[in-house]
């Protein structure tokens, strides 16, 4: 009986970018993230720059990300 040899790790293949190109690792991807740490970065900060935190009516705050929600929080009924 010969003894097997053991297999060569294989590299798994980089993932590329939706926006840009680059590639970035397949972990990340597995994590369900389509861009690159740089682009994704940017995508996240032009998302929060729509978002409010405001404190609602019994005192907490609330994170409101659709202009129409805040025209609609705390009107009271006249």
């Amino acid at each position: 009986m010969s003894a097997a040899e053991p297999a060569e790790p294989v590299e798994p293949a980089l993932v590329e970018c939706f926006t840009c190109g680059a590639p970035f690792p397949p972990a990340r991807a597995a994590l369900g993230y389509n861009l690159c740490l740089t682009c994704g970065e940017e995508a996240a900060r032009q998302a929060r720059t729509s978002w409010c935190i405001v404190p609602t009516h019994k005192g907490h705050y609330t994170r409101i990300t659709k202009k129409e929600e805040l025209k609609h929080l705390n009107q009271k009924t006249r």
